[in-house]
């Protein structure tokens, strides 16, 4: 006789169910979530497709900076502004391209739109151009990354000043194999007496000079930076050298590198090289020159200055300087192609080594109602001009101290400036060269040129022939094992390559002596 089994049976095919419905319910559940998140990944597919349309080439971005604002007058709530060299050629236009950023903080992470914006010569034909990207992105942001369709590249970043010395900043020029130390002293002392706090950039310098500028740097008498060179570490084909590609030393990131550092800490901002002097002739101060001529406007971009070139002497002992000297020795020049701009910072987010090549023309709505815009423009000052004692040859007699005011070259019956502000700043030289921290390095600063006389021949030559990139490492400078450099350096990095760009960053930043004053 069989068993009786249909109640077992009933209860075994009970147990088999249960593993099969849910099966079914977890396969349900996650068919439905990937039909929900494809929703997201259409846009992105669609975003990716129409900017790889615009590639033409594969190249590389070397990034500079990157600063997150919490909040900004003129870039708006958690914005991030990133300073970048990046080579104009794998894309049809740069200022079209657009890039995602991810900003992470302890909770959240939120993808936005990066633009990008130029800043260059228009009469100059770099391969290699400067860049800001730009975008807004979430609160207490800890962690920023780019986003390519072929992975995230995680950056590095700051905050900007908080605050400023002195609400005017002059941003001094990247300083290559830098030797006139004379230079150097008299801006020091007229941007200090007529109220500039000075950020300057150090690329390479003679030695004792750079150990000079550093000690006044951590006295807190001017601020210092290191200004790197632009290098790969890892590429994926062969590529432009980017130093001979890009406008001298890069001025124009640098510049805009210290924009962006004192964009919601100082009044006002102005770029130039380290022998450019300007004068308020029109005020006791350089603010109450730049508030007059802003007259309270908001169509004006920037202050713009000529810049005169003027022929003078140096002299070799610390001794010998003398701003009395220096003006009284000074034969007035040719005015250049191209002034210096002094800002309002919440007017400019990027700047060309001159002045920005996308504030002018941008149009400013005063009030909500206002259908018809302003536009910004570059103000040209016709009554004061910077001043460049570029070229200074050594005199081997003694200082010819001159009691005779100079004349503003604008205004033949104005002074640059007074007595008793000629007295102030001479009383300034003399104290910061008895310093005691300074006395090691003074008493062996240069004595001669070496580098300056070639590096101008080399560039005049680079600037007669037309549409050339005029650089400086075209210059093949030599090394002299006599005199000792310090160069910028740091730890480079290259992410994995990626198209249209691979990016490059640098950490860890710091002086060598191993790299000479010319590399």
């Amino acid at each position: 006789m069989l068993p009786k089994t249909n109640k077992n049976w009933k209860q075994v095919k009970s147990q088999l169910r249960l593993p099969w419905g849910i099966l079914f319910l977890v396969l349900s559940v996650i068919s439905v979530l990937i039909w929900f998140f494809s929703g997201d990944e259409q846009p992105n597919r669609l975003f990716y497709d129409e900017m790889k349309l615009m590639e033409t080439g594969e190249e590389n971005a070397f990034i500079h900076s990157a600063y997150y604002y919490e909040s900004s007058k003129s870039l708006g709530k958690n914005a991030i502004a990133i300073v970048a060299t990046m080579h104009k050629g794998a894309v049809t236009d740069l200022n079209e391209f657009v890039l995602k950023v991810v900003g992470t903080n302890s909770t959240t992470r939120l993808v936005t739109d990066a633009r990008l914006s130029t800043e260059h010569d228009p009469d100059e034909s770099c391969e290699y151009t400067t860049v800001l990207i730009q975008a807004n992105t979430l609160n207490s942001m800890t962690k920023l990354e780019i986003e390519t369709r072929d992975g995230l590249v995680p950056l590095p970043f700051s905050e900007p000043k908080r605050d400023s010395p002195r609400p005017v900043v002059f941003c001094i020029a990247p300083l290559f194999a830098a030797e006139q130390w004379q230079s150097f002293l008299m801006q020091l002392h007229v941007t200090k007496k007529f109220g500039a706090h000075l950020h300057v950039y150090m690329m390479t310098m003679l030695e004792h000079y750079y150990q000079m500028v550093r000690e006044l740097g951590e006295l807190g008498v001017i601020s210092t930076q290191p200004w790197l060179s632009v290098k790969f570490s890892q590429v994926g084909k062969p590529f432009l050298e980017p130093n001979r590609n890009s406008e001298l030393r890069n001025p124009a990131a640098a510049f805009t590198d210290c924009l962006l550092q004192y964009k919601e800490a100082a009044q006002f901002i102005g770029f130039m090289e380290i022998e450019d002097l300007l004068f308020p002739v029109n005020a006791d101060s350089y603010y109450e020159e730049f508030e007059r001529e802003y007259e309270g406007s908001y169509q004006i971009s920037a202050l713009y200055y000529q810049i005169i070139e003027q022929q003078s002497v140096k002299y070799s002992s610390p001794e010998q300087q003398s701003l009395g000297a220096l003006l009284g020795s000074a034969q007035g020049g040719d005015a250049m192609k191209n002034g210096r701009s002094i800002v309002r910072p919440e007017r400019y987010n990027s700047t060309w080594t001159h002045y920005s090549t996308q504030a002018e023309s941008q149009p400013v709505y005063l009030t909500e109602q206002q259908e018809d815009p302003h536009y910004l423009n570059r103000k040209k000052i016709s009554a004061n001009a910077f001043l460049r004692f570029k070229n200074l040859e050594y005199s081997p007699g003694e200082t010819v101290n001159s009691t005779v005011i100079p004349m503003n070259p604008l205004s033949h019956d104005q002074p640059l400036l007074n007595e008793e502000q000629m007295k102030e700043i001479e009383d300034g030289i003399k104290e910061t060269l008895l310093l005691p921290t300074l006395q090691d390095y003074i008493k062996r600063l240069p004595t001669e040129d070496f580098y300056s006389t070639k590096l101008k021949e080399c560039l005049d030559n680079q600037r007669h022939g037309k549409g050339h990139c005029v650089n400086t490492k075209s210059c093949n400078l030599p090394n002299n094992d006599k005199i000792p450099c310090r160069h910028s350096d740091g730890l480079y990095h290259s992410v994995r390559v990626m198209k249209p760009y691979t990016y490059h960053y640098v950490t860890e930043y710091y002086f060598t002596r191993n790299l000479g004053c010319y590399e």
